[in-house]
């Protein structure tokens, strides 16, 4: 007997068959119920409220929002809803801006900011994207413990209150996503930002072991951001909301509150919904990168595919469905997967030369692409997908239909990290 398992790709689905044999486990993560949008409205409310600073009309307040790679925290429903509380409040509409937290990402179109903030917000305050490489709009904060020297953007340095709204997520080198990397890298220069990252890699160029998902302790990538946050908040008032998502790609939970204390909730919840022991590395692993709010392009995807490989064994086989309907998303990125294919040693010596975080997260997957058989499933030509060094079948059904021995899918891969059972 076989089974139909329905995988997204960006707003559609592919249904693949497979014989129930061949699969070991479907994981999904525990049965988690989501949220309702009013129930999630409710909670913000409150916690807007409870955070309001003195005085309120006389403060520049500052929002910090999640790019386009999460759409998935759905600010276009909920940064209104903080907007309108602290107007309700006796904010002041000149004294708001809404920074879109880029990292090193490109800046958002002033036509795709509804879609991260809504159209109410845009026609009431100022949204702007972080400064990244501009440095006319950063302001120095100091040096970190890790020898960072930390500039931000400056319009978020003349603010007196501080919200951060967002997601928190397992995440391949800060061990979680949210909370304090809305400021650092979120709000932080271009040369920050790589000063941090370049702690991924040790002196003698090999990856640091702690720089992993779901690891905060001993972790030198979270500990420089979560001391650069430290350093910009200390003398402001704040309020971190950070949704999480179930196994299922639905926000389940929403932790609000002092940012550090509302973080270390968010990850805890984040390990329960998502954090999924097995019993045994599989033959094959068939994922998705969780659809059109977490795949619309190939390098922000691959956090998808950093979650399931611990799932094969050596040499197995993984195929991965991710529409990537805006390309590969990052210049940098694509070149080195396809010049240094094959020959990643080469890439890591640049990398202790010259850090750069496209490039190491090329490094990463070109380490991937050489221990695992990986087929791209996307809207990527064969030409493409092959230059990056994937493999690529225009017959999904036969592939999976010639899989051997047994495997994982995983629907929503995003969400989802398998780890083996000590």
């Amino acid at each position: 007997m076989g089974i139909e398992i329905k995988l997204k790709i960006g707003k559609d689905f592919k249904t693949i068959s497979i014989p129930d044999d061949k699969i070991l486990d479907v994981l999904t993560g525990p049965e988690i119920p989501e949220l309702d949008q009013e129930e999630i409205k409710d909670q913000i409310v409150e916690a807007v409220r409870n955070s309001l600073p003195e005085n309120i009309e006389t403060k520049k307040i500052v929002i910090l929002v999640a790019d386009h790679t999460r759409l998935w925290t759905k600010g276009n429903l909920y940064v209104p809803v903080i907007l309108n509380i602290l107007l309700e409040e006796g904010a002041i509409n000149e004294n708001i801006k809404v920074i879109i937290a880029l990292g090193t990402h490109v800046d958002t179109p002033i036509e795709r900011m509804h879609e991260l903030v809504g159209e109410e917000t845009i026609k009431k305050v100022e949204v702007i994207n972080s400064a990244n490489m501009n440095t006319d709009r950063l302001t120095y904060i100091g040096k970190t413990t890790h020898d960072t020297s930390l500039y931000l953007t400056s319009e978020a340095c003349e603010a007196d209150h501080i919200i951060m709204y967002g997601g928190v997520l397992h995440h391949v080198i800060a061990g979680f996503g949210g909370g304090r990397k809305y400021i650092h890298p979120g709000i932080a220069g271009y040369d920050s930002i790589q000063q941090n990252h370049s702690l991924t890699i040790r002196a003698d160029g090999s990856l640091h072991p702690k720089v992993c998902q779901a690891i905060l302790e001993g972790n030198p990538v979270h500990e420089d951001m979560n001391e650069g946050a430290e350093m910009f908040l200390r003398d402001r008032t704040s309020l971190l909301i950070n949704v999480a998502e179930n196994g299922d790609g639905k926000i389940f939970y929403v932790a609000k509150g002092d940012w550090k204390k509302a973080f270390a909730e968010g990850c805890e919840q984040v390990n329960r919904a998502g954090r999924v022991f097995i019993s045994r590395k599989a033959d094959f692993v068939i994922f998705s990168a969780g659809g059109y709010e977490k795949d619309g392009q190939l390098y922000q995807s691959t956090k998808a595919l950093f979650n399931s490989y611990g799932a094969v064994r050596d040499g197995g086989q993984i195929i991965m469905f991710a529409e990537a309907r805006e390309g590969i998303g990052n210049i940098e990125f694509g070149e080195a997967l396809k010049t240094y294919k094959g020959n990643m040693n080469v890439l890591g010596k640049k990398l202790i030369e010259k850090y750069s975080m496209p490039s190491y997260i090329a490094y990463r997957i070109i380490d991937i692409l050489s221990r695992y058989n990986v087929t791209l499933v996307s809207n990527l030509s064969q030409e493409e997908t092959e230059a990056f060094g994937f493999n690529y079948t225009n017959n999904i059904d036969e592939y999976v239909k010639n899989l051997k021995g047994k495997g994982y899918i995983i629907p929503s891969a995003e969400n989802i990290l398998p780890l083996i059972e000590e």
